[in-house]
């Protein structure tokens, strides 16, 4: 199945992007591209051969010509979806998730993980060396000069214009990356194991009502999604902000860019238009609330929160009746710190608590934070600043992992304390 156009095909469907610079722009779907075609001769290493002869590498979809990962035809994919409304630092999650996995999941879980597609990623790329390798690591600046918003029109934002005769649609093209598990792995029979990973970021913008039509289909991956990552920022509310009032040190008011109640509604109703899911009928698959910036309030669900890890060793029972020491998700940690966020929420802002669990008996609210307790404000803006060589992240790749944990893919090792 294509990740962007969600059509389904049989592999003998599948095209073939051409490599010869005649056949630029000659593709009658996809502008300022090379011709996709169906081949007819092949190489002796099973490459197509294009109409002038050239051997090819790339693959697309039959339906939208859109380029197609290798990975995601090879090996079973898993379809995440985050979304939050503008502001919510999601942007910010997903770039500290990312650089969080790219070295958490080899060293503590022997499975790699890398980019699937380097231009599909390309934007999440640069945003993790913004925050993590930036060239100016000492110097002072704002969070919000840090990483671009995103837009929800643009190829730079992950979408692209198809043409389908007169009718031109945009899609929303994923983030692609591919999961596997080490020859290194204690456990033979996970070795080799893998996953493709389609990881869906929409702007705030496009769960506003009426934004989701037939020329901008770019929310129809929540029905094809396996687990949900809303990203909610609880500074944005007054409410929560009042019980502390260290809370409003920097804050910028961002009620003009609306309910983030609604923008969960939204999608909540898109789901169940495209997954045909009734009124009364509860969403089966879990929904993770990411509640961000917790180095600011971490405190009010736990004081030694930010001293806590949710990855522990454990002893596990090998296949072939031998112990190992392994890494496993600490899934009783994980429960017991949503529980405690669950209730902080619902004192303070109970409709949120209310709209997800009205629409899922799966919830899991886990707290995180994309910078660490190291931001300041700026002197000469009063906005928030840091130093991005301070930058430490907090159990922002958990939401990843417990999702990992609760599957049935066996990637990740859980236990419960």
């Amino acid at each position: 199945m294509c990740p962007q156009c969600w059509h389904k095909f049989h592999p003998e469907e599948i095209l073939w992007v051409s490599e010869h610079q005649d056949l630029f722009n000659m593709d009658h779907r996809v502008p300022n591209a090379q011709l996709r075609f169906l081949p007819s001769r092949f190489t002796p290493q099973a490459e197509a051969i294009d109409p002038r002869g050239f051997p090819c590498h790339k693959l697309a979809c039959p339906n939208c010509h859109l380029e197609i990962p290798r990975s995601m035809l090879e090996l079973q994919s898993l379809v995440l979806s985050v979304l939050g409304s503008p502001g919510s630092g999601k942007s910010y999650f997903l770039a500290a998730m990312a650089s969080q996995l790219r070295h958490i999941l080899p060293l503590k879980f022997f499975t790699t993980f890398t980019d699937a597609d380097a231009t599909l990623n390309y934007r999440l790329k640069e945003s993790e060396r913004h925050l993590f390798a930036n060239s100016r690591p000492d110097q002072i600046q704002e969070l919000g000069e840090l990483i671009t918003k995103t837009q929800d029109v643009g190829d730079e934002y992950g979408y692209a214009a198809v043409n389908f005769g007169s009718q031109s649609v945009n899609y929303l093209r994923p983030y692609a990356f591919t999961m596997q598990v080490q020859e290194s792995h204690p456990n033979p029979e996970r070795r080799g194991t893998g996953r493709a990973i389609c990881l869906y970021d929409n702007a705030g913008e496009s769960f506003l009502p009426g934004m989701d039509k037939s020329a901008s289909p770019v929310t129809r991956h929540l029905a094809e999604s396996r687990v949900l990552f809303f990203v909610y920022d609880p500074l944005q509310d007054s409410r929560f902000r009042c019980l502390d009032e260290g809370l409003n040190i920097g804050i910028v008011d961002k009620s003009h860019l609306g309910s983030q109640e609604g923008v969960f509604q939204e999608a909540a109703n898109r789901i169940r238009r495209f997954s045909g899911l009734s009124s009364r009928e509860k969403y089966p698959r879990p929904v993770i609330v990411v509640v961000t910036k917790c180095d600011r309030w971490a405190k009010l669900v736990d004081p030694d929160l930010l001293k806590k890890s949710a990855i522990v060793e454990a002893n596990k029972k090998l296949p072939d009746g031998t112990m190992a020491t392994l890494n496993a998700l600490d899934t009783g940690l994980v429960k017991e710190v949503s529980s405690k966020t669950r209730d902080l929420l619902r004192t303070t802002t109970p409709e949120i608590v209310s709209a997800v669990e009205s629409f899922t008996d799966h919830a899991c609210y886990i707290p995180v934070s994309a910078t660490g307790a190291n931001t300041q404000v700026s002197p000469t803006t009063g906005l928030q600043a840091v130093k991005p060589g301070d930058l430490q992240s907090f159990w922002t790749e958990i939401p990843f992992i417990y999702s990992l944990a609760i599957s049935s893919s066996g990637l990740i090792p859980k236990v419960s304390r």
